[in-house]
Formats: structure tokens, C-alpha cells, sequence
């Protein structure tokens, strides 16, 4: 009994220089979706701090920079809450934080969410099209949070 044996050709493997690179393209195409959703919230949060200044100058009666610094402090506020959550460097120092951070950032999603809707809905004219209004103005600081935490996420993570 003659027994042939035919050597396959296999693919080269990938070097660590190819797959270096491989990962290195891949990273800063994470780097760059998170930079482009760290626009998207930029902009969404103007448009929440514009929004929200004007619905609590609605409300309160002050002066314009007063109802501004409110409207920073409520919406810039969450989103530096949210950022130090995530670039916290230990678990211990993580839990110790969350105690203050997760509810304040639930507060001021929802103080941002109800004066969002308010603004929104503020001179929209029928019952169903301030009802439209308000779930647009409470989709604006959603958004940011999301995206401020998917973004911040995925370049944190593709800056390793």
C-alpha cells in the first residue's frame, strides 16, 4: 500500500507588524466614530441649553445669565457627572463615587428632560402638538447622555 501525502499550501500568517496595524486602524476608527458622537452631543447640548435657559426663564421670571448659569449647571452638569463616573481608575473609588453620582445624574436628566419638554411644548399650539413637542424635549438629554456615554466609552477604551 503506496500512501500519498499532499502538503496544502496554507495562508501566510499575518505578522505581528500586519496585525499591529490591523488594530491600530481599527482604534482610531473607534476613535473617530467617538469623536463624532461627541459632536452630535455637542450640539444636541446646545440646543438642550437653549431650551432649557429659556424654560426657566418662562418660569422663574429672572434675569436671562441667571436662568444660563442654571441651565449649564443642570446639562453640563450631568454630563461632567457622567465623564468622571467613566474615568474613574479603580472599582473601590467607583462605588464610592456612584453614591452621589447616579443620583444626581438621574436629577439632572430629569430636571433637563421636564423643562427640555416644557420649552419644547411652550409654543406649540394644539394638545397633541405639545404632546409631540414635549417627547422631543425629553428625547434632547437623553440623547446626550447616551451618546456622551458611548462615546466617552469607546474613546476611552480605544485609547488604550
Amino acid at each position: 500500500m503506496n500512501a500519498t501525502v499532499h502538503v496544502l499550501k496554507t495562508a501566510p500568517k499575518a505578522t505581528r507588524q500586519t496585525r499591529g496595524r490591523r488594530i491600530t486602524a481599527r482604534l482610531h476608527r473607534q476613535r473617530l466614530a467617538a469623536v463624532g458622537l461627541g459632536l452630535v452631543a455637542t450640539v444636541l447640548t446646545g440646543l438642550s441649553l437653549s431650551h432649557l435657559a429659556h424654560g426657566i426663564e418662562i418660569v422663574t421670571h429672572g434675569a436671562g445669565w441667571e436662568s444660563w448659569c442654571m441651565a449649564v449647571g443642570i446639562d453640563l452638569g450631568f454630563v461632567a457627572l457622567e465623564l468622571s463616573q467613566i474615568a474613574v481608575t479603580t472599582d473601590t473609588l467607583r462605588r464610592k463615587v456612584a453614591v452621589y453620582v447616579k443620583p444626581a445624574i438621574i436629577g439632572t436628566l430629569c430636571g433637563s428632560a421636564v423643562m427640555n419638554a416644557f420649552a419644547f411644548a411652550a409654543n406649540a399650539g394644539e394638545l397633541y402638538m405639545q404632546v409631540i413637542a414635549s417627547g422631543f424635549g425629553v428625547a434632547v438629554p437623553l440623547l446626550v447622555y447616551a451618546l456622551t456615554r458611548i462615546g466617552a466609552t469607546l474613546y476611552l477604551d480605544g485609547s488604550k
